[in-house]
């Protein structure tokens, strides 16, 4: 299996206004693996006050907010209707490819967010297509003005004012900020849409001195169901392990470093080591059905986000902890198979899928 499995920074660049903000992405020559396993991954760092104009996307995705706050505009194409939320670090939204959506840095510090999941097109592999319904690029300036005039109902000088001022407009723009944008939705709205990671309620698995995990699935978000996706966030700190585990069903993990750095070991059929490397902040890894890996964070910590390409997230446990396989073997089977007694079966039972440092 001759695949590359890690990435280095988004390289990238799809759209940038200086001073303002842009969306990155990565190139099929630095990590192929995404355009062979219909993977794509995005990434918006957008300044305070700039604001993405509407588009839609023809993919499927989750986006987590790795820091900063921002308000987003979700208009659903079966019912053109319009909800409004107000995002902030930790919050998972998913997104649709049925979705037009608009995005707006409405706090006081840069905006980070990190766009992962499958895409159904061919026209860009590995990389989220969008169609902007405004600006430069806008789909409106590729159709004539005469026919763009007759939909709309305008004059000719109408709409060929109306374009002229929209081809001077990029696609992210910044916003006066005396500019009244629309107000949040209530909190039940949000409540069905948004799922927040760095919530403690929300933790899955909390290891004192190792770190937490924390999960959204089709459970506790049912909108999952209908893009097969599902995410975790998992913070560990440092010298702390998360793993091994692997993904019990035909799902693949793709991860993306919100911060710090470690060292991630994926192993292979048969013992082979198929990645062995360090990550560090902004990097992405893969993870192959079924195959088996470890996390390391190194001194600093280290936080990675994931998005897993099934709604209901099942790993099998070769660690520690109640769902560890090598608790629920008989222990005649592991004595045979490892020459180990119960003792080993008892340590395995206390431990978990973080373990903290070693004090060996």
């Amino acid at each position: 299996m001759d695949l590359i499995l890690a990435s280095k920074k988004a390289d990238k660049i799809i759209m940038e206004v200086e001073g303002v903000g842009g969306y990155y992405g990565w190139s099929s020559s630095q990590f192929p693996l995404l355009s062979q396993k219909k993977l794509a991954a995005g990434l918006f760092l957008l300044q305070p006050h700039a604001f993405v104009q509407p588009y839609y996307s023809v993919s499927s995705k989750i986006a987590y907010v790795c820091q900063g706050e921002c308000i987003v505009g979700l208009i659903s194409s079966e019912d053109s209707k319009e909800e409004v939320i107000k995002l902030q670090k930790g919050d998972t939204l998913p997104l649709t490819m049925k979705e037009v959506s608009w995005w707006y840095n409405d706090g006081e510090s840069k905006l980070e967010i990190i766009f992962l999941g499958e895409y159904d097109d061919e026209y860009t592999p590995g990389e989220y297509c969008g169609f902007f319904l405004t600006g430069f690029t806008g789909i409106l300036n590729g159709f004539s003005n005469e026919l763009i005039a007759k939909s709309f109902h305008m004059t000719k000088p109408e709409i060929e004012k109306l374009i002229k001022e929209e081809t001077s407009c990029n696609i992210i723009i910044k916003i006066k900020e005396d500019t009244k944008m629309p107000e949040p939705c209530n909190k039940n709205a949000k409540h069905e849409l948004v799922f927040n990671l760095d919530s403690a309620e929300h933790c899955t698995v909390q290891v004192k001195n190792g770190g937490i995990l924390s999960a959204v699935t089709c459970r506790n978000l049912p909108l999952l169901r209908d893009i097969g996706l599902s995410a975790n966030h998992v913070v560990l700190e440092g010298g702390a392990l998360f793993g091994p585990v692997f993904t019990a069903d035909l799902s693949v993990q793709l991860s993306y470093v919100t911060k710090g750095s470690g060292r991630v070991q994926i192993v292979g059929p048969l013992r082979k080591v198929v990645l062995d490397t360090k990550v560090k902040e902004g990097e992405l890894f893969f993870v192959p059905k079924f195959f088996p890996f470890v996390v390391e964070a190194d001194e600093g910590g280290m936080e990675f986000f994931s998005v897993i390409t099934s709604s209901k997230q099942v790993y099998g446990g070769l660690s520690g902890g109640k769902n560890s396989i090598w608790k629920a073997i008989s222990p005649s089977v592991l004595e045979a198979s490892l020459n180990v007694t119960e003792s080993f079966k008892s340590k395995i039972a206390k431990g978990a899928v973080i373990a903290p440092p070693s004090t060996i």
